[in-house]
């Protein structure tokens, strides 16, 4: 099954999601113009495909004299392509290079990767490393599935993380506070007829984790979707991270991914952690 299509992120407050980001907004620090600069980009990011200058205004959520002098100073600056016939826009290649630097400077990548690549050889299913941001979680590092899948991401994609095991596996070894701060400004929409987003349920589901050292997520984000994942943590103990193995359940069971996964993803997620007490 294809994932959904990301709707359009028209504000930096509808993204954040926590009434923290309002506070923050109202700081005499908080740059309004630079905001609206990147809900351009963002706008763009999501289309996927070059944009004319009204589309634009309204994917953004801007009005159309602000988003025409944004585009003109982004495409001055090369961050921005616009088609000499069309007049659509679209990110430029040097966008590229952000990613780049993000992903060659993550330490907590750079360390599981071989970790990870054994992974998928050993069990020839995906294996996903995700990060946590705000209440999303993110693909730093993907080794896709010799067979087919049910739902094909990429690095950079971004799901909640109170619906996807990866986050869950993340948000039940933080501090309780401070994952529960997560989950109340997450806005806890149901992707699947399966999704659990009552707080309650939530943290019982947090308290399985956090006993068992690993989560497990059936068909909560996705249908046709199992997904299992375990923390990964630093020198204190934190989670900074999380490794997955996704696969679809025409091929899986649970019972099957309980026994013949889970068990090869606890040690590699405790081989990463050795190493990462040394950072």
């Amino acid at each position: 099954m294809a994932a959904p299509a990301a709707k359009p992120r028209t504000s930096t407050r509808t993204r954040q999601g926590a009434a923290g980001a309002v506070v923050e907004q109202e700081s005499p620090l908080f740059i309004a113009s630079l905001a609206k600069c990147f809900q351009v980009l963002e706008a763009l990011n999501t289309a996927a495909r070059p944009v004319g200058l009204t589309e634009l205004a309204q994917l953004s959520g801007l009005d159309r004299s602000g988003v025409q002098r944004i585009t003109h100073t982004l495409r001055v600056l090369g961050y921005l392509r616009q088609d000499p016939a069309t007049k659509a826009f679209r990110l430029s290649g040097r966008m590229l290079e952000f990613g780049h630097t993000v992903l060659a400077t993550d330490r907590v990548r750079e360390r599981a990767q071989p970790h990870l690549e054994a992974l998928n050889r050993r069990t020839g299913e995906t294996v996903n490393l995700m990060e946590l941001e705000g209440e999303e979680i993110v693909y730093v590092l993907r080794y896709p599935s010799l067979h087919a899948v049910s739902v094909d991401l990429h690095v950079g994609s971004r799901l909640p993380a109170y619906c996807t095991a990866a986050g869950r596996a993340i948000l039940a070894h933080m501090d309780s506070a401070e994952a529960l701060a997560r989950l109340k400004a997450a806005r806890r929409t149901a992707m699947t007829r399966f999704t659990v987003t009552d707080l309650a349920g939530l943290r019982r589901e947090l308290e399985v984790v956090h006993a068992q050292g690993f989560a497990v997520n059936d068909q909560e984000a996705f249908l046709g979707d199992l997904s299992v994942a375990a923390p990964l943590r630093d020198l204190h103990g934190r989670p900074v991270a999380a490794v997955n193995i996704a696969v679809p359940t025409p091929r899986w069971k649970l019972e099957e991914v309980l026994s013949k996964l889970v068990p090869p993803l606890v040690r590699t997620a405790v081989a990463i952690d050795r190493e990462l007490r040394g950072l």
